[in-house]
């Protein structure tokens, strides 16, 4: 993915962002040939903790607080639809699904 393609910010504008939130996340929505970007901070426990307990109640509002609380920069589209949010926030879910983890015994 070319950094300077992702909405629509230069390298530079990237760094920024990197020093000011830390460890960034860049998550792609496809629909068709359509394709668009967020780019979301790492949630903390604090975070994890109060959108898990909203979404306890309503998935919905556990999902969009996890969005409000996370998201840096997206895409124009993304920012205008409510859907795309919600299916945004999959990436955030997806990056934790990323690690793998191993153990053995000492």
């Amino acid at each position: 993915m070319d950094k300077k393609n992702i909405c629509g910010l230069s390298e530079t504008e990237l760094e920024e962002l990197k020093e000011k939130h830390g460890f960034l996340i860049v998550g792609t929505i496809s629909q068709g040939e359509s394709q668009y970007n967020a780019i979301f901070k790492e949630p903390d426990f604090k975070t994890l903790e109060a959108t898990g307990s909203i979404a306890k109640n309503n998935e919905i509002k556990g999902t969009k607080a996890l969005y409000d609380n996370c998201i840096v920069k997206a895409d124009h589209e993304i920012e205008n639809r409510d859907f795309l949010k919600l299916k945004s926030v999959e990436c955030v879910a997806n990056h934790m699904n990323s690690f793998s983890t191993s153990v053995k015994n000492l």
